[in-house]
């Protein structure tokens, strides 16, 4: 496909997909079905604001990149060109393994890079390869699914059209299906047919990825603006056995008065710390699961003074959205002083009290 808007306009083409649109249509559709799913929101515009679209941009840049680079443009591995299927399908699931561990690991700006890849990749496939001419109607799910049985599939070893250089050498001609034009896509008659797979698949990949990381993280990835959080950092060395019970029930007064004055909060987070253990997060948009989780909280242990409030405070900062509330529950000084430059400045660029 063509890479971009722009890419439409020169080829005079303008009623081809190109892979910008068909990523863009894709996350956007994938989002508000997220949105509605997860939380029944109806109030979407605000939800995708500047930094939505930012974030798609993101992906979409590095969609269109594979065609610009000169480390990528003339690599048929990562385009499906040149008979390269098995390692072109190798290198596509290098990507997908790349964005999950980004994704897990919170680094996003990554994920993103290697999502867009993924999906140049993925989308080339068909219209590079003959998926199309075999007579195939639904997406090639061996692609990303190793289980999924595998099927046969050859590309023209020239690419075809204009803009391929090797159109008039070896395997003369090429089937490519980038576009509606006659002049720089061969296969241009089966083009529909072609973006309509690639657009398929586009939204099967990022379904899977929202089930498997969960529905939370997958809006954090496209930078969705999130509903504020309730936060309890809780201390629970043995300092705190007789404070627990009266820290449990001021949290408990906590979520009801908030309930009351605004409505539910977005999601509660639960983030315990025993020195030297900190965390885990604990997190539920249910408050009644919340309560009964917060039940099992128990102070044993401890030894000198100081404990880790910093770093628990660092962990629920990085795992709330911005604007949430965090309480802090500690009978102790803090350990990581040394963290309270930074803890200040990531409350401050949250904006959480």
């Amino acid at each position: 496909f063509l890479p971009n808007f722009w890419s439409r306009v020169l080829t005079l083409s303008w009623d081809s997909y190109t892979h910008q649109y068909i990523t863009e249509q894709a996350i956007l559709n994938v989002t508000l079905d997220t949105l509605q799913q997860h939380q029944g929101h109806h109030d979407f515009q605000d939800r995708l604001g500047r930094s939505f679209w930012r974030a798609v941009g993101e992906v979409v840049h590095s969609n269109a990149e594979m065609d610009f680079l000169s480390s990528t443009r003339s690599d048929p591995v990562y385009h499906f060109d040149s008979e390269r299927v098995e390692s072109a399908v190798a290198m596509l699931r290098q990507f997908w393994a790349h964005t999950l561990l980004s994704v897990r690991a919170n680094e996003y700006q990554s994920a993103r890079h290697s999502l867009g890849q993924l999906f140049h990749s993925l989308q080339d496939f068909y219209s590079h390869s003959n998926w199309v001419e075999m007579g195939q109607r639904s997406i090639y799910l061996h692609l990303l699914q190793p289980k999924e049985p595998a099927i046969p599939v050859a590309e023209k070893c020239s690419h075809g059209g204009m803009l391929d250089s090797s159109r008039t050498m070896g395997a003369k001609g090429g089937i490519n299906k980038d576009s509606t034009s006659p002049l720089f896509s061969p296969h241009h008659y089966l083009h529909a047919e072609a973006a309509k797979l690639a657009s398929e698949d586009t939204l099967t990949v990022l379904r899977d990825l929202r089930d498997t990381v969960g529905h939370k993280t997958f809006l954090r990835l496209f930078s969705v603006k999130q509903a504020p959080a309730l936060v309890f950092v809780i201390d629970t060395t043995g300092s705190m056995f007789e404070e627990i019970t009266a820290a449990r029930m001021r949290a408990y007064s906590i979520i009801q008065n908030r309930a009351d004055l605004s409505g539910r909060p977005g999601s509660f987070l639960l983030v315990p710390f025993h020195d030297p253990e900190v965390g885990p997060v604990y997190e539920t948009d249910d408050p009644n699961q919340f309560m009964e989780h917060m039940e099992n909280l128990m102070a044993l242990g401890g030894g000198d003074e100081p404990e880790m409030c910093l770093t628990a405070i660092q962990l629920a900062l990085t795992h709330s959205p911005p604007l949430s509330e965090i309480f802090v529950f500690t009978d102790a000084s803090p350990k990581d002083a040394h963290l309270f430059d930074v803890v200040k400045a990531l409350a401050l660029t949250k904006q959480s009290k």
